[in-house]
């Protein structure tokens, strides 16, 4: 491990960087705290990954963690950092995606990096790889001049009318006692051609979050503000940190401490939390010491630049018979996007939602060569392959028999404006 030093900030680095790299490299993972130093348990440590040693692209979801656990086994005490779409639940329980995607990307993908960078204010903290001729290089490039991108006209899949029906129906299905909660999302699309390294800029700049991640396999991007932590392990500790409710930012002081007040105090949203809670607990302890799975936070109320959200934090100790592959997959997919009864409900989801999930509600993130983990949920994310000009989006909700219509229909536009602006070229305040 060595350090080198910058010249400039780290973020003019960054800037200088992702295109930088993006335009020689096939692999790269950037995972971006933006200097969320209170969010608890800590946010995304700050790396950036390039290069490979070994890629690998899954294309069959039913070999997700069969795949893992093999790459695991033949690359130990090494850096694996890990695309997994939504339809790895495929590999997990007896499931299947009968939907068309949105998008053409993989199942997952999984690269052994050439080099580890850890960003720190003042310099570079080579984990693996060279670092100070490659550091100097990028501080001595040229800015690139990123593709001139029209705007792109972003296609909302689901219709108000359409959404009022799928709502209706997920209300009956709670009210015969089939599901409890049901996270019900849907997709917008559009097709363009566009800088990735310089949309997740914008984006970061937009909506800077603390499981933010660029992440670039062959032609598959995927540009994400997310908030929203799904698992992490140190040492033998492991938490999982589920965001149930949300509310929009107030125009005023006055009002935003308003719309907090009713946030925290909501009967529907701590609801929502609470029974997600209830589910992440279930998940953990399959692979927990028993006796070991606890809340230290239940629905903490959190404040992001364009939202407010309701975070809750489980914890565990894994069990010294189960893996840290074990823990990911009996965790999978993360009961924030699906509900509960999981299993059930994720069969519910394959029926009503209009399109297969696909990388949305996913996962990104990193193993450590001392098999730390931490990874986030690929939610407020723009997808997009390069080689057809595919770009994806979805956003949702959870629906409980608290939920009105209107307003969950309103919660999905809140969370996916940002992004559509961004793609429109329009100032997004």
């Amino acid at each position: 491990m060595s350090f080198t030093p910058l010249h400039t900030t780290s973020e003019a680095f960054i800037e200088k960087a992702l295109p930088w790299l993006e335009d020689r490299y096939f692999h790269i993972a950037y995972l971006n705290p933006n200097g969320y130093t209170a969010y608890p348990q800590g946010a995304f440590r700050h790396y950036l990954a390039f290069g490979s040693e070994a890629a690998i692209h899954v294309s069959d979801a039913t070999r997700v963690f069969e795949t893992w656990n093999e790459i695991k086994k033949g690359y130990t005490n090494e850096w694996i950092f890990v695309f997994a779409s939504y339809d790895g639940k495929n590999s997990v329980e007896q499931l299947h995606t009968s939907k068309e995607a949105g998008i053409a990307f993989a199942a997952a993908t999984f690269f052994i990096p050439e080099h580890v960078w850890e960003i720190q204010p003042d310099g570079i903290l080579i984990h693996k790889g060279s670092g100070s001729s490659l550091v100097t290089e990028i501080q001595h490039a040229e800015p690139s001049t990123p593709v001139q991108q029209s705007d792109i006209f972003v296609k909302q899949v689901v219709s108000k009318e359409s959404y009022f029906n799928a709502f209706d129906e997920l209300q009956q299905i709670i009210a015969q006692g089939d599901a409890y909660e049901i996270n019900y999302c849907i997709p917008f699309t559009a097709k363009g051609n566009i800088s990735p390294a310089a949309t997740y800029q914008r984006l970061n700049k937009k909506t800077p979050m603390p499981f933010s991640v660029y992440y670039k396999f062959n032609t598959e991007y995927i540009l994400s503000a997310s908030p929203e932590r799904f698992i992490k392990k140190t040492g033998d500790t492991i938490i999982s940190q589920p965001i149930k409710g949300t509310s929009k930012r107030g125009k005023s002081k006055a009002e935003d401490e308003m719309l907090k007040q009713q946030l925290g105090t909501s009967e529907k949203e701590q609801s929502e939390n609470t029974m997600i809670v209830d589910l992440v607990r279930n998940d953990l302890s399959r692979t927990a010491v028993a006796g070991s799975v606890c809340v230290p936070e239940l629905s903490g109320l959190y404040t992001f630049p364009n939202v407010h959200q309701l975070i809750s934090t489980v914890q565990s100790t894994i069990d010294p018979a189960c893996s840290s592959i074990d823990v990911i997959q009996q965790a999978f997919p993360m009961g924030s996007m699906t509900g509960a009864p999981k299993v059930n409900v994720m069969k519910f989801i394959d029926r009503i939602e209009s399109m297969a999930r696909g990388p949305f509600s996913g996962t990104v993130g990193y193993m450590d060569p001392h098999d730390n983990f931490d990874f986030n949920v690929l939610i407020r994310s723009i997808f997009y392959n390069s080689a057809t000009q595919e770009l994806f989006m979805e956003a949702g909700s959870a629906i409980t028999s608290y939920a009105k219509a209107e307003t969950e229909y309103e919660e999905c536009l809140l969370k996916i404006t940002p992004m559509i602006h961004i793609l429109n070229n329009q100032q997004y305040y």
